[in-house]
């Protein structure tokens, strides 16, 4: 009988089989025999259904509410909330190209049928249970199931393994996943066992937001209630499940469900497959959560849109439905989950959702609300308890002003109030006596929580140091008497309590950095102090561990919190100390990020350590000596690679009290796992010895015995002896990573050397973190040594020389396989280096810190231009309320203040106006000018001064110019000082609704239009660039001033005399081939696509490899990200992408384009004027029109260019781009006719004579 039965459920369409299929022949550690694959097909469906991404996003929605013992935090609340609730993980676009509809890019002509992809699909099974790899036996079910979860019934009942895995088509498993999952089940006897979960599609792989709490560490033989978060992880396929557990838990059969197609609210089988999960996991009483990721999901789409009322309906039934299965402890559960997750998902999609439908979630909603028990609602917290007042209330108005509120930016600004001796929070109708919520709905007790972080651990005189800066969340301590600390040394396992020595500090206000220049301090600095001495049990040194433990008390409340939250760089790697002959306090990070202080008396070490190739394969020598018991009595070395997801075990050369161990270094590198595309990789193996009664014995790693890396031989790959930060033996096995051994900063240069026992080529990069971007760095080898210069205050751009803007930037070597693949290994930093780390450099306008950010990671870290007295909240808000109306009580100055995108760009028609100025010489040849500049991150002409974003200088310009013409919002404070002219150029010609015309206002707050009506008063001209756009713009921003009626001054260079020549120099600074024709993909942004607010993501879906393949030998693309996105563009064959997301004049670029392909860009009005082809790739454009912005006019049927939807059909077009051309001649000159009539190359003029004078 096998042992594991693999079910695997697929839609007959499904493009990615094989690599699930290939995942299941990788798996390790297993007898031949072992294991079974079961296929079962699903019939397709005309919409992807998302089974499990559904499960997961819901998942992630659920976790957002927090788990009853942590939902306590309104900053965490917050923080949560801003992002759209979107239903997918990590608020990324989770659209997967393979789906039922994915082409094949090198047989499809665009005409497949639906069965030829089925037949495909099963050809695939039956061609893998016909032939499973060698140990796998494999069998095909031939009936075709309706839904996933009717085949893992199926694929259940025919198989016969003890433990069943549920696989869906498309996913993958870790090649280590089964051996993992059943070596912990064997272990623990636990019900069933979960592992982690990482997400994937053809960008690369990432953790599972969703399941990120839940499984920040392994814990064994657990259930619900003491792990509460196991009910955010609803997948199946992330489970090794007993079968003897399976077979008892109760299975909703599709024959047995009422009729959905006669309209009845039924449990969807997919839809709401994860409902099955969560039963299972109540039932369970006992479940594994393992930390290591054993199943990689792939990105998928989900047509399950819960503002409708057939979708919201089916889902509260589940959600009721699986609630009244429970009782007593569970029931209160469940509920307290649905209440924080599930439903407040569907209640923040209020606002997409019709009158009808809304009027149905208030039924169903307070159906559910009367089950639940009172102590269930008031353990809430207050946002949730506003959420169901209102529900309960039916008060749905203002359920849509909560929701707005919710989706915006005023969720993290909320205000703390005192009233009495208890706080509130002030969120919407606070005290409203029209509203008339009770005030205790807004009561904040638990959520009043304590924050910390530790910014210094140190050894001084002998004793141990630990600093930073701790408060109560909201309670800012200003002043001394507020915020009093004590601090105690517990112990973990006796619980024993020792009062320490701990100093209240003045210190920077928490969020920003300790400096004495910081814009404001207070009492909330802290420095314990321990001497380790008092660490002794009973007067003897013994093994033990103790933690660091505060007691804050503020204003009368009382808060406890473990010191833990190391900040990055040096306080992660906390030093060791001998404190008496071979016994150690070894300080360190535990899994909760909590500082352990660790009493560590050495019972092994290591002494000597070599590379032996003397016998039949190269093996890793280690040689020590036992200390103290029970060591000696140890046989065997147990390897275990991190976080545990396998065990090597050797035996020991024992002669004395010294001992031997060999490695086969094969051992090592054949046993590292490098999946995920590459973004699932482990290297690390713990080292201990295994005494006879399986004692674990740790093995230090003394300082006198050096680290060393010894390469394989193969020019890749390495073997390494390590010492850990708590001076512990490691051992790692896997690619060659650079060792950065000595760095220095000469000038304004980065001077990095180091060694690389690889031969590889590979080059060294510095690539951002959290967003995609990249720069190289110029390296020379030197046999195994190298020598690396980069310059971060200067980089080279097709704007010019920029400094890299604000934030961390990780160092990695990319490395060129045999395979002619692309690798990138993270670089280290050498343990004589640490010590020497942070090293930095600064200039005029910030600074440069190459250091440490944990696990000898070097990152350089570039801050802000802002000032320290400029940063943070209160910086900022003195600056707005303070600063700028005294500066605007000074009066006006000779100023022109120009803004183009909010300081991202010099361009637009604001360029336009300024060089129009200039040229006309006179007063405005010397007059002064100045442009905004966010972050650095543009180059300006001499005659213009530099304005920075939120700098001293911003507020004092808005305060004092004369004259301000921008194309952008202004800051809602900003007030029109007497006399001071505001030209809003605008930087859109009205395809998507703007201003007062957007109905659903994502992500503003509740003041939005307020705040917009405000502003417009601000503005003295508004320019329009077409009669068509006039009436718009004055109905969309409600604008009664002067519109000036000219054409867009940005468009006067299509009628440029000196165009031809700014094409050619164009050309040559973007070193483009002669000869090929140019291609420009230029989309706009996305609004439900970012990473946070005002940082947007590359939404892209061209195919650029199959671009290159088709198009590459005589075109050229250039990709222009739009100003709010932050990521690089990937650059796909020779010579052929070209990321222009930096040149500074898009128009420009237009001169030199042969085909514009764009979506929904304001650009299309501005090309137009070259009369060249476009083409709009639309893939989303149901989604946008309807749901994100909305249009003003049939875009369908007005656009000059088609409409694609497919990246093959783009391909095609520009494959055929003359006859498209000729296809829309007629629609193009009617597009031109009524958006371009004003476009004659005078714009500028126009503006200028009418807002400065004429000539």
């Amino acid at each position: 009988m096998p042992k594991f039965s693999v079910i695997v459920t697929f839609d007959v369409t499904e493009p990615h089989l094989r690599d699930s299929l290939d995942s299941l022949g990788r798996q390790k550690d297993h007898a031949p025999g072992d294991i079974e694959v079961v296929l079962v097909p699903v019939a397709p469906h005309p919409e992807p259904s998302g089974a499990a991404a559904e499960a997961e996003a819901e998942a992630r929605e659920a976790a957002a509410g927090g788990d009853p013992a942590s939902d306590q935090a309104a900053d965490a609340e917050a923080a949560e909330s801003a992002s759209d609730t979107d239903d997918s993980d990590d608020g990324e676009d989770s659209a997967d190209p393979g789906t039922a509809e994915e082409r094949d890019p090198d047989t499809d002509e665009g005409d497949e049928s639906v069965d030829t992809a089925r037949a495909e699909g099963l050809a695939i099974a039956r061609e893998f249970a016909a032939a499973p790899p060698p140990g796998l036996a494999a069998a095909l079910v031939e009936d075709t199931r309706p839904t996933h979860s009717a085949a893992r019934h199926a694929g259940a009942a025919a198989s016969a393994g003890e433990y069943l895995m549920f696989v869906e088509g498309g996913d993958t498993l870790t090649g280590y996943a089964l051996a993992y999952l059943a070596d912990s089940l064997e272990r623990s006897g636990s019900d069933l066992a979960t592992g982690n979960v990482y997400r994937f599609n053809e960008l690369g792989t990432r953790p599972s937001s969703a399941h990120r709490k839940c499984f920040a560490k392994t814990r064994t033989g657990v259930d619900v209630h003491a792990a509460p978060a196991l009910l955010s992880d609803r997948l199946h396929g992330n489970k090794l499940w007993r079968r003897s557990f399976w077979t008892q838990l109760p299975h909703h059969h599709v024959a047995d469900l009422p009729d959905r197609a006669a309209g009845r609210a039924a449990p969807d089988p997919d839809l709401d497959g994860d409902l099955d999960v969560v039963r299972a996991l109540f039932a369970a009483k006992a479940v594994d959560v393992l930390s290591a990721p054993v199943y990689l999901r792939r990105d998928r789409t989900t047509a399950d849109d819960r503002s409708r009322i057939g979708a919201l309906t089916r889902r509260i039934t589940a959600l009721t439905a699986l609630a009244s299965a429970l009782s007593g402890a569970d029931r209160d559960l469940w509920d307290s989950r649905v209440l924080r997750g599930d439903l407040r998902v569907i209640l923040l999609r209020m606002d997409d959702a019709d009158d009808d439908a809304r009027a149905r979630f208030l039924d169903l909603a307070n159906a559910y609300l009367d089950t639940v028990a009172r102590p269930v609602l008031d353990r809430l917290s207050p946002l949730h308890r506003l959420n169901y007042y209102l529900v309960r209330k039916r008060q749905d108005e203002r359920l849509l002003e909560a929701i707005t509120f919710q989706k915006s930016v005023e969720l993290k600004k909320a205000p703390v109030v005192r009233r009495g001796l208890h706080y509130f929070i002030r969120y919407p109708f606070f005290e409203d006596p029209q509203v008339g919520v009770p005030r205790e709905v807004y009561r904040l007790d638990a959520e009043l929580k304590v924050r910390q972080k530790t910014e210094r651990v140190e050894w001084r005189d002998g004793r141990l140091v630990v600093a930073g800066r701790v408060g109560i969340l909201n309670l800012r301590a200003a002043k001394r008497w507020h915020q009093q600390l004590l601090a105690f040394a517990v112990n973990t396992e006796t619980g024993r309590r020792i009062p320490v020595p701990v100093k209240v500090r003045r210190a920077a206000e928490y969020r920003l950095p300790d400096v004495l220049t910081a814009a404001r301090h207070d009492y909330g600095g802290f420095e314990i102090s321990v001497d380790p001495a008092r660490l002794r049990l009973s007067g003897q040194w013994r093994a033990t561990d103790w933690r660091l433990e505060l007691i804050v008390v503020n204003r009368g409340l009382v808060r406890r919190r473990v010191i833990g939250n190391p900040v990055s760089g040096p306080p992660e790697r906390p030093p060791y100390h001998q404190v008496a002959d071979n016994v150690w306090v070894r300080p360190y990070w535990n899994r909760d990020s909590q500082l352990t202080i660790s009493v560590a008396p050495v019972r092994a070490r290591v002494a000597e350590h070599r590379v032996s190739l003397g016998g039949a394969r190269p093996e890793l020598v280690l040689s020590g000596e036992f200390v103290a018991p029970p060591a000696a009595e140890a046989r065997t070395l147990r390897l275990t690679r991190s976080p545990g997801t396998a065990r090597l075990t050797y035996p020991l050369e024992v002669v004395g009290a010294r001992f031997t161990v060999r490695v086969p270094v094969a051992d090592l590198i054949d046993n590292a796992v490098d999946e995920g595309a590459r973004g699932l990789r482990q290297e690390h193996w713990r080292a201990h010895l295994i005494t006879p009664d399986d004692e674990a014995v740790e093995v230090v790693l003394p300082d006198e015995v050096a680290s060393a890396a010894y390469g394989t031989g193969d020019g890749y790959h390495e073997v390494v002896v390590q010492r850990t930060a708590t001076g512990l033996l490691r051992l790692r096995g896997g690619w060659a990573h650079p060792v950065v051994r000595d760095v220095e900063w000469s000038g304004r240069r980065l001077l990095i050397s180091g060694r690389y026992s690889a031969e590889a080529q590979a080059e060294l990069v510095f690539k951002a973190r959290g967003r995609d971007e990249e720069h190289p760095v110029s390296l020379e080898r030197d046999g195994s040594d190298f020598r690396a210069v980069f310059t971060p205050a200067d980089i080279p751009t097709l704007s010019g020389t920029l400094p890299l803007s604000a934030g961390g930037y990780q160092l990695w070597a990319r490395v060129r396989r045999e395979d002619g693949g692309l690798t990138d290994i993270g670089a280290e930093i050498s343990a004589d280096l640490l010590r020497r780390l942070p090293l930095r450099m600064e200039t005029a306008e910030r600074a440069y810190t190459f250091e440490d950010s944990g696990s000898e990671v070097p990152v350089l870290r570039v801050g802000s231009d802002l000032r320290p007295e400029e940063q943070g909240s209160f910086a900022q808000k003195r600056l707005r309320e303070t600063v700028y109306p005294a500066l605007r009580e000074e009066g006006g100055r000779e100023e022109i203040l120009f803004d183009s995108y909010t300081g991202r760009q010099f361009s637009d028609s604001p360029h336009s106006i300024y060089a129009e100025l200039r040229s006309r010489g006179g007063r405005w040849a010397d007059y002064p000018m100045s442009w905004l500049v966010k972050d650095g991150q543009v180059n300006l002409p001499e005659d213009l001064r530099r304005v920075r974003h939120n700098g001293h200088d911003f507020y004092e310009s808005l305060a004092r110019s004369s004259f301000l013409v921008t194309n952008s919002r202004q800051p809602a404070w900003f007030t029109r000082r007497p006399g001071q002219v505001v030209v809003q150029t605008w930087h859109g010609s009205m395809l998507k609704r703007i201003g007062f015309d957007i109905e659903n206002i994502r992500g503003k707050s509740r003041d939005y239009h307020e705040k917009l009506a405000w502003e417009t008063q601000q503005w003295d001209y508004l320019v329009s660039p077409s009669p068509w756009a006039t009436p718009i713009l004055r109905r969309a921003f409600r604008f009664d001033g002067e519109i000036l009626e000219t054409g867009y001054p940005r468009n006067d260079i299509f009628f440029s005399p000196e165009r031809e020549a700014i094409a050619r120099r164009t050309r040559e600074r973007l070193g483009l081939p002669e000869g090929k024709k140019v291609v420009l993909y230029a989309p706009t942004w996305r609004d439900d696509k970012y990473y946070t607010r005002g940082k947007h993501k590359l939404d892209l879906h061209l195919d650029l490899r199959r671009m290159y393949d088709k198009l590459g030998e005589d075109h050229v693309l250039l990709v222009r990200r739009h100003p709010r996105v932050v990521d690089s563009v990937p650059i796909v064959g020779r010579d052929f992408v070209y990321d222009v997301s930096l040149y500074p004049e898009i128009m420009e670029l237009f001169l030199i384009t042969d085909v514009l392909v764009t979506d929904y860009s304001s650009m299309m009005f501005d090309f137009a004027n070259t009369g060249r082809p476009m083409l709009f790739f639309t893939y989303d454009i149901e989604s946008y029109r309807d749901n994100l912005r909305g249009f003003y006019f049939d875009f369908e049927e007005t656009a000059p260019g088609p409409l694609l939807k497919e990246s093959d059909d783009v391909i095609g077009a520009l494959l055929d781009v003359d006859e498209v051309a000729a296809a829309y001649g007629a629609k193009y000159k009617a597009f031109t006719d009524q958006f371009c009539p004003l476009d004659d190359g005078r714009a500028a003029k126009r503006v200028v004579d009418r807002v400065f004078g004429a000539d």
